[in-house]
């Protein structure tokens, strides 16, 4: 999975957002503003992935056990998909 191609990550004033800049592959007109832990697995996702290494990856970023950071996947995971921005 990845996040749809047409898009940018921006610090806009302290706060970094998820933008898709064309209607492409997204029918989503907005922007997502994202924390720390939104930003890397948006960063993971510029490139192909899977959730298991979305869920390794931001493990070994908090110093985790994979477990603990799982559902906090799953749930950003869903968000993406229902704005559109992810391609599974």
């Amino acid at each position: 999975m990845r996040l749809i191609e047409d898009h940018i990550l921006r610090n806009v004033n302290g706060n970094v957002v998820l933008i898709p800049l064309s209607e492409r592959e997204t029918d989503f007109k907005g922007m997502i503003v994202l924390n720390h832990t939104g930003e890397f697995v948006c960063r993971m996702l510029q490139q192909d992935t899977d959730r298991d290494c979305l869920v390794a990856g931001l493990a070994q970023e908090y110093e985790t056990k994979p477990e603990l950071v799982e559902d906090d996947v799953d749930a950003f995971l869903s968000e993406l998909d229902s704005c559109h921005m992810l391609i599974r």
